[in-house]
């Protein structure tokens, strides 16, 4: 086993015990929260060790999953209702159950009385978001992406409930979710006046880059657009100008690497011109950031570094081996993943 393997899975250890046994251990009692039990299934498919699970891993998952009702009232749970965010992020495990070969069970959904007009506007076809959250390009970005990643996903996980609940087709939220790309600079625009939204960027400013927070809310959108084939992106060589001026700092995009260095380095690939010169530039970027990454990893996991960064990072080192054509991710020796294709959101 590789040394980065071995450090990220000391830290699941330590960080997510209750996790970790939930998927590996036989017989285990324990119930973790949903979102951690997502985060170490994606961490472990990432680190090439779904050997580990449990032959009922997907019968404990949808048990788990039933203790929550998922967005649009497709599961069989009553509880707590959740976000967009997480319901994408629970069906992406079940997506990567699937591509494991493991049989997601038939009771995992209801088989009527979803509620697709909580995800969708009916007359529109849009998804829906908050309206007081327009201006927050980021957050609306789990709103506008995560509702085609739902869709996409049950008209995989359960075709014949999609149609007989009558879910509308992914390609057409798709094509409806593209109008709320600007076509100046390939990033959403579901704000309708722009004093307000100046305003909202100086006051974000002072946490974080209001720039990497839009470029982060279109890939919301686009990880589902490159799933469904649709390439290339509305606008794409305006976005990747700014998504290649953002890929300038090092180590990271943040302090850490997580799921926004996976949101730049898979707009930047998926909309990469064929420019020769650059193409070999972003080579170059990409080769430095798996030094990056893998000696992050390798020495610097501690109990400071939440669980939910750790998919994110990964994936980004999973889409540097994609990048640069790699058989074998570097450090992990095992295959690229192709998150997006996968599981359609992480």
């Amino acid at each position: 086993m590789s040394d980065l393997r071995q450090a990220v899975l000391q830290y699941l250890e330590q960080a997510a015990p209750v996790a970790q046994a939930f998927w590996t251990t036989e017989r285990a009692r324990c119930r973790p929260t949903l979102i951690a039990a997502c985060d170490v299934l994606y961490a472990l498919i990432l680190l090439g060790c779904g050997d580990l699970l449990v032959p009922e891993a997907a019968n404990r998952f949808t048990s788990l999953l039933s203790n929550s009702r998922l967005a649009g009232g497709v599961g069989r749970g009553a509880g707590r209702p959740l976000n967009i965010h997480l319901s994408a992020y629970a069906l992406g495990t079940l997506n990567l159950l699937l591509a494991l070969g493991r049989a997601v069970p038939e009771d995992a959904f209801r088989d009527s009385g979803w509620r697709v007009g909580e995800l969708v506007d009916p007359q529109t076809l849009r998804p829906r978001w908050p309206a007081y959250l327009s201006h927050h390009s980021w957050r609306v970005g789990h709103w506008i992406g995560g509702v085609p990643s739902i869709i996409k996903s049950l008209w995989a996980l359960s075709p014949g409930r999609a149609a007989r609940n009558g879910l509308p087709a992914l390609d057409s939220v798709l094509r409806r979710s593209d109008e709320l790309i600007d076509s100046e600079t390939g990033l959403l625009r579901a704000y309708r006046l722009e004093t307000p939204q100046r305003l909202f960027r100086l006051a974000y400013r002072l946490r974080h880059d209001p720039d990497v927070g839009d470029i982060g809310g279109v890939a919301h959108l686009h990880w589902v657009n490159y799933a469904a084939g649709r390439l290339p992106y509305k606008s794409a060589p305006a976005l990747f100008a700014r998504t290649w001026r953002v890929l300038q700092r090092r180590p990271f995009i943040e302090g850490v690497p997580y799921c926004l260095d996976f949101d730049v380095l898979h707009l930047a690939r998926t909309s990469l011109p064929q420019c020769a010169s650059i193409r070999r530039q972003f080579a170059d970027r990409v080769r430095l950031y798996v030094e990056d990454v893998s000696r992050f990893y390798s020495g610097r996991l501690d109990a400071g570094y939440s669980l939910h960064k750790l998919p994110g990072g990964l994936a980004a080192l999973h889409e540097c081996a994609i990048a640069t054509g790699e058989d074998e991710v570097p450090g992990l020796q095992i295959p690229p993943v192709d998150v997006a294709k996968q599981a359609h959101w992480i």
